[in-house]
């Protein structure tokens, strides 16, 4: 399967050996004649997700401040009332979905305390895609009474905007990450430009947004080694544009994820669509650049590596997506969609993605 390869070492040509136990090579070099036509890459890392809250699509629109934000936006006014079920069955869906559209690994925000990281793993039990789930207290006041049970249940917290919370207390829980040797991470100048000093100085794993954020931050971040998450269609649904050339020309480490089920359906391809696309407004981002967001970045993001590996197949997670041209990156981030894709390779065990999808 395959005609082309991509990964950190560029595009070249190249091609998959499979068989009926699974994947048995990684071949670099001109495929033979009857191989399928596609492109292969590692599998895609979603940054960052809320699939929580995927029970609520489609959301309605209005502004940040209306619909995510605490305490009493819209996500979390019906995040109070859906049954258990209704959440459950929707992130379960929604996960499934990634699984086959080759998502090899999610970072999911998960809000709702221990009862929302419960109703996660109980969603999640026996899927085939990996997950870093990242809780936060279920109160909006003090949370400390809550903070280590939550952090017992999970990776990490990923919290709201810093402006959310009293500067103290903000630095309590990220240093009670720490000293658990997990990740803190948050959202960051969403839609207004936050106090950049102040997030680094909480030491986090990785921001998400910044799309109020300027250059000067930019730099910050870069040099912190401060990854930043950019969700280019939530930006889109609340008027934001994320300023993606400007985030890498800063030297920041940029991966993408497809931020709240609510919003946008978990789907890989069309995220690297839409950050093509407004990638181009403000020029110098390559479809290079597009797939690199959505695989490798995400894995540096995961402090792990994005190369496939010629000859080691066994642990490889891939996709195969079929193309009809000769420039496979080029399709991929301007017409290609999700029903394209051939195959997805998880841990050597090759999976059709019409057989997944039944």
């Amino acid at each position: 399967m395959g005609r082309w390869l991509f990964d950190d070492w560029g595009l070249r040509k190249g091609y998959l050996r499979v068989s009926e136990d699974g994947l048995e090579e990684i071949c670099e070099g001109a495929p033979p004649s009857d191989s399928l036509k596609a492109l292969v890459i590692p599998g895609f890392i979603n940054a960052h997700t809320h699939i929580g809250d995927a029970f609520a699509y489609p959301a309605p629109r209005g502004r940040v401040e209306e619909i995510v934000a605490p305490p009493d936006g819209y996500k979390h006014r019906v995040l109070r009332s859906a049954p258990p079920e209704r959440k459950l069955a929707a992130m379960r869906e929604a996960a499934t979905y990634m699984a086959n559209t080759g998502t090899s690994g999610f970072i999911d925000f998960r809000e709702e305390g221990v009862k929302g990281l419960k109703e996660f793993a109980e969603s999640l039990s026996g899927l085939p895609v990996r997950s870093v789930v990242l809780g936060r207290p279920s109160g909006f006041g003090d949370p400390r009474g809550e903070a280590s049970s939550v952090l017992d249940a999970c990776d990490g917290f990923g919290l709201s905007a810093a402006r959310d919370f009293e500067v103290g207390l903000l630095r309590e829980m990220a240093s009670l990450t720490r000293a658990s040797g997990k990740a803190f991470a948050l959202h960051a100048s969403e839609c207004v430009r936050e106090d950049i000093d102040a997030i680094l100085d909480l030491k986090p794993a990785f921001l998400v947004h910044m799309t109020a954020a300027e250059d000067a931050d930019y730099a910050r971040c870069a040099e912190a080694g401060v990854p930043v998450v950019v969700c280019p269609r939530s930006n889109e649904f609340f008027g934001f544009r994320p300023r993606i050339s400007e985030l890498k020309r800063s030297g920041v480490t940029v991966a993408l994820g497809t931020d709240n089920g609510m919003i946008s359906v978990p789907d890989m391809i069309e995220e690297m669509k839409a950050a093509f696309r407004l990638g181009r407004l403000s020029g110098a981002l390559s479809p290079t650049d597009v797939v690199e967001l959505a695989t490798s970045g995400g894995r540096k993001v995961l402090n792990a590596t994005g190369k496939i590996l010629t000859n080691s197949a066994p642990d490889s997670d891939l996709v195969v997506i079929r193309v009809s041209g000769d420039d496979p990156m080029l399709e991929l981030v301007t017409e290609a969609r999700s029903e394209r894709i051939h195959a997805v390779v998880r841990g050597g065990k090759v999976w059709r993605a019409e057989t997944c999808r039944r």
